[in-house]
């Protein structure tokens, strides 16, 4: 995914006020990727064969050294400020292990398609539907991963609500910032809610209680219900971000938006 890393990189390098280290995990590219990462003096990365995505994440996790821990794919980036706002959050609430936010969904020239403003995270509610906050807009405390294994390679497509569920059923505390973090690109290739992310959603939700299963529609009913009571489905105009475009990737492009929707497409939850 070339033709979208350099934007992402972008996105991590000019975070302000913040020590940083980006590790690129690279699973052995053809497309001219490794090439490019070598010429990139900001970045740790390393180009070799992986056991898929998660597999890779782990890897990268491993060799990490700093206090806090995220993860973008290339498709994804940071809005401004980013990084410094979710380490002044948890060191100013130390029993915090793990901060989420909003997120902008994007179409390739940078344009918006929706907003996705973040609920409070239940398990039930993730296993009864799916996973409903973004992973480039979720931030964890280090320190988690010394006793907790990171993502299950087990799952292909679902680890990361693997994670978050038994993160959360194990009483981890996490915190929702209500402001937009990072941006989501929606190229036509993303691995959205495919038969096998059903499939290993449906695998998830196998070693819940049973209530859980019995309950599903209910469940899924009442996380609606709560997004809507929280204001989720609302957002004031103008909306204004700044993010990397493939045209300029000296300094970020600002979008501004009258009209926007909550909702994603129907043609793009096939």
């Amino acid at each position: 995914m070339l033709q979208y890393l350099p934007q992402c990189c972008a996105s991590v390098a000019d975070q302000s006020e913040v020590s940083l280290e980006h590790i690129v995990m690279d699973g052995g590219s053809t497309d001219g990727t490794a090439d490019w990462l070598r010429q990139n003096r900001r970045v740790h990365s390393v180009s070799e064969k992986d056991n898929g995505m998660y597999d890779a994440i782990n890897k990268g996790l491993a060799i990490s050294r700093g206090k806090y821990f995220a993860y973008l794919n290339c498709d994804e980036q940071y809005l401004p400020d980013t990084l410094s706002i979710v380490r002044a959050y948890f060191e100013r609430f130390p029993k915090v292990d793990v901060v989420f936010g909003n997120t902008l969904y994007i179409h390739p020239d940078g344009s918006l398609l929706l907003y996705r403003k973040a609920t409070k995270l239940r398990w039930p509610f993730i296993l009864a539907s799916s996973l409903y906050v973004m992973s480039c807009s979720t931030f964890f405390r280090s320190s988690i991963f010394s006793t907790e294994k990171a993502f299950n390679t087990d799952f292909r497509q679902a680890a990361d609500a693997e994670l978050i569920v038994r993160l959360l059923q194990r009483g981890y505390q996490f915190a929702r910032l209500n402001r937009y973090l990072a941006s989501f690109m929606i190229t036509g290739e993303n691995a959205m809610m495919t038969a096998n992310c059903i499939a290993e959603l449906e695998q998830l939700r196998s070693a819940a209680p049973a209530w859980v299963s019995r309950l599903q529609r209910p469940l899924h009913w009442l996380r609606l219900l709560e997004k809507a009571v929280s204001g989720a489905y609302f957002q004031r105009m103008p909306l204004e971000y700044e993010i990397y475009t493939s045209d300029n990737l000296s300094v970020r492009t600002l979008f501004t938006v009258m009209r926007a929707s909550p909702v994603m497409p129907r043609r793009l939850l096939g």
